[in-house]
């Protein structure tokens, strides 16, 4: 055999090796005001069930709060999404894509952009196009981030974390104080502009939250909260029917943090019974 040949078959082994590859890779999407770290004890489920965990943090998010505000603040959702489609595609197997709350919408985008195996989608953030309210969720929509948009410019301007009250109020209503305040002590700014598209797609000439869904064509299951105050409760089976093999199922007493504190092992048993269902990992 010359050498040409030679270089053509080690090359088709080398390649087949990257293709053959059993890698399990679970990328987890923070929401908003978090960072990576904020997955902990979600990165450890996944790690027992072998796999290998990517939790990255979103762009400037890594900065101390104040030091992060204003670089933070004009990023689009556009600017996240281009970011988490870098990685997925970095890797040597299609992941399974999870998010949560901001990172739930993320996911979804990511997914209509990307090879992947599925895609888990709690508490989402709704997409352009779905709409559903409750008072209950108004209330908190307008406690949370009232004020931010009470601002002349609120695409331009850092969107700050609530305070500890309003917190436990409408988001960690069902953590206790241990859980609510581990997941709440480590925030930092988000973008106003990213909620701006989000509260307002109709004047997103970008369309930055606008979802593909027909470019999903693998299992998606979208979670919520029994007592989740932020998101209405009709988003997530909403959003489930806008794919070709979406899933919704709810989790009994938890509020919008379904991968926090007692709701964790409940979230991740719906998550086993679902990728087993849908045969998730034969996708990768």
């Amino acid at each position: 055999m010359n050498r040409k040949a030679q270089s053509y078959c080690l090359t088709r082994w080398a390649s087949s090796l990257v293709f053959m590859s059993d890698t399990k890779h679970v990328v987890l999407i923070h929401g908003t005001w978090a960072r990576g770290d904020s997955w902990g004890p979600t990165r450890a489920a996944f790690e027992e069930r072998g796999y290998t965990v990517h939790t990255p943090t979103l762009r400037y998010h890594e900065l101390p709060l104040e030091e992060g505000a204003m670089k933070i603040a004009p990023l689009s959702m556009r600017d996240y999404t281009d970011d988490l489609v870098a990685l997925v595609d970095s890797l040597d197997t299609p992941p399974l894509i999870v998010g949560l709350s901001l990172g739930g919408l993320l996911a979804q985008l990511v997914a209509a952009r990307t090879r992947h195996a599925g895609v888990v989608a709690a508490c989402p953030v709704r997409a352009a196009g779905i709409l559903a309210a409750t008072p209950t969720t108004l209330r908190s929509v307008g406690s949370i981030f009232g004020r931010h948009f009470l601002q002349p410019r609120p695409w331009a301007d850092p969107l700050y974390p609530p305070t500890w009250q309003r917190f436990r109020r409408w988001i960690a209503n069902a953590q206790t104080e241990d859980a609510a305040r581990e997941f709440f002590d480590d925030f930092v700014c988000e973008s106003g502009r990213a909620y701006c598209e989000i509260f307002f797609p109709i004047l997103d000439r970008g369309k930055a939250t606008t979802v593909n869904f027909a470019a999903v064509t693998t299992p998606v299951l979208v979670i919520r909260g029994e007592c989740d105050r932020v998101v209405p409760p009709q988003i997530a089976p909403k959003t489930a029917a806008r794919y070709q093999r979406g899933t919704h199922v709810q989790i009994p007493r938890s509020d919008h943090l379904v991968f926090s504190g007692e709701a964790l092992p409940v979230t991740m048993r719906q998550v086993d019974d679902w990728i087993a269902r849908n045969r998730v990992l034969a996708v990768a």
